[in-house]
């Protein structure tokens, strides 16, 4: 019989596409909008084409699309300087509105913040340091008498333990004292 030694063909590389941490929901939504983008910009691309060859074929008609083109560009523009106007307006109110009304505020915080900070100085050097120091002070003198107490009861000679005496019973048999 004869061994089956025949070496195995490689394994055929596999693909796998990279993670991009969509959902598949999410991909689907994705390639949607994209194929949206895509045909409305072809559309878009067809819509012109087909405007620049009417206007060649009509000369007439363009000439009317170019006069109502020229009023909206116009009434475009009016618009916009408008918006324009308004914004400086707009502008010049908050600027007005910063220097009057913010910056005072802004001057009494900061007057604030100093009390706040002197009392804070105030306070940490004349109350709390005190209490501080006097803490420590306590604790160096329990610790330094805790130590002495030790030091005394470790020099001190132990007695030897009183053992209890036991009393005496006196009575009869059945251990019951004078009847």
């Amino acid at each position: 019989m004869e061994s089956q030694t025949s070496p195995t063909p490689p394994a055929a590389p596999v693909t796998v596409p990279p993670p991009t941490g969509l959902s598949p929901e999410e991909e689907k939504a994705a390639r949607r909008t994209q194929t949206i983008i895509i045909v409305a910009a072809v559309v878009f691309v067809a819509l012109i084409i087909g405007a620049i060859v009417l206007m060649a074929s009509f000369p007439a008609a363009t000439v009317v699309a170019r006069d109502i083109a020229i009023v909206f560009v116009a009434v475009t523009t009016f618009l916009i300087g408008v918006a324009m106007i308004v914004l400086i307006i707009e502008v010049q109110v908050l600027i007005n509105m910063l220097r009057h009304e913010i910056q005072p505020l802004l001057h009494s915080v900061n007057d604030t913040a100093s009390t706040v900070r002197g009392t804070t100085e105030f306070v940490s050097q004349n109350l709390v340091s005190p209490i501080i120091k006097a803490a420590g002070f306590a604790a160096g003198v329990r610790q330094v008498t805790g130590d002495l107490i030790s030091v005394v009861r470790g020099v001190r000679p132990r007695a030897k333990p009183v053992q209890p005496v036991q009393p005496v019973q006196q009575g009869g048999k059945d251990g019951k004292a004078g009847e």
